[in-house]
């Protein structure tokens, strides 16, 4: 510790840094990087021993919580309660290290990224992470936000302290396919109606194209090959008719297609819910006629399963780890990636 004091270097802002590779959505707001939505964040290459992130205020009832990828497979959560907190890494070998740092909780407040010192005797920055070739967007609800996902099945209530979005099934499968992923999800929404019935909170078919959870509209370019919707378990939950689902479903898929022209898109559901089972494999069977990108996979139900289910009969680390090996599966067989992106570069 004494030795990294030594050799901090000065701070450097995070905002149009020219190092830093976004991750995600993001805005700037009072010079910082602001990220709301789970696994939004950036990532870096720097030769040092470590590195101090200072953050601008938090201001959202639940604490947040960052996670620090180093090289691929050390990985540290810090809570974010304030904003005063530093995000510190020591104690790394003098080489060159690649870090990702994301935030893996919800909320409609942004964590704001306001600076980065390097630790280490001529510490300095390299160039950043190369976006990899594959890109996917994740649209959903708290299963793809992790909601619940490091809890057991007795625990009812939702803390953020066991929501962690890296271990969702979508952060997996993304990271077993070496691709980009954005992950537009909100706990609680649906298509027709939210969890509770109500018709009028915001549904997926109306955030889906956000920059951000609260509003404005993402147009800065980043174009998926492949979009992966999980949603209805909500409108299930809701007790959505089918009659209004049925039109619900044909509207975001028309979205989605009129924003994506060429994307590979994939309704997974069955995870929490059957209820709307067949609906979904009815209307996917019946675009796809002349729509061939549209893709439909079920994926067995943790329901009874104890082994699988998180907080809130939602689906554990091991239910997400079963769930991201089918869909690795299926976008492999659609797209025709092979292991590797860089075997297509």
């Amino acid at each position: 510790m004494e030795k990294n004091i030594l050799f901090e270097n000065a701070p450097v802002k995070l905002a149009d840094n020219e190092y830093i590779r976004i991750r995600g959505r993001h805005t700037v707001q009072n010079c910082c990087l602001a990220f709301d939505w789970t696994n939004s964040g950036f990532g870096f290459a720097f030769t040092g021993t470590g590195f101090i992130i200072s953050l601008g205020e938090y201001k959202d009832a639940a604490i947040g919580y960052v996670k620090i990828i180093i090289d691929g497979n050390r990985r540290q959560r810090f809570a974010v309660v304030s904003g005063a907190e530093k995000l510190i890494i020591e104690g790394l070998t003098h080489k060159r290290h690649r870090v990702e740092v994301l935030k893996v909780t919800e909320s409609d407040n942004p964590i704001l990224f306001e600076s980065i010192s390097l630790l280490g005797k001529d510490a300095g920055f390299n160039n950043p992470p190369f976006n990899s070739p594959r890109r996917i967007e994740f649209i959903g609800d708290s299963i793809t936000a992790g909601y619940g996902v490091l809890a057991n099945h007795t625990e009812s209530a939702y803390n953020t302290y066991q929501q962690d979005g890296s271990y969702s099934y979508a952060y997996l499968t993304a990271e077993k396919l070496d691709a980009d992923a954005r992950h537009i999800c909100i706990s609680g929404k649906g298509i027709a109606c939210n969890c509770e019935g109500n018709y009028s909170d915001v549904k997926t078919g109306e955030y889906y194209n956000r920059q951000t959870r609260l509003g404005g509209v993402c147009n800065d370019g980043w174009e998926p090959q492949v979009v992966v919707l999980n949603i209805g378990t909500n409108d299930a939950v809701g007790n959505a008719k089918d009659e209004e689902f049925i039109v619900a479903a044909r509207d975001i898929l028309g979205k989605l297609r009129a924003r994506y022209n060429n994307a590979e898109i994939i309704w997974v559901y069955g995870v929490m819910t059957t209820r709307f089972k067949d609906i979904i494999r009815d209307i996917i069977k019946e675009l796809s006629k002349t729509d061939k990108k549209l893709h439909f996979m079920c994926a067995e139900s943790i329901n009874g399963n104890l082994s699988e289910i998180g907080a809130a009969c939602h689906p554990n680390t091991r239910a997400s780890i079963r769930v991201s090996n089918l869909l690795y599966k299926k976008i492999r067989s659609v797209t025709g990636w092979r292991n590797s992106a860089s075997d297509e570069e």
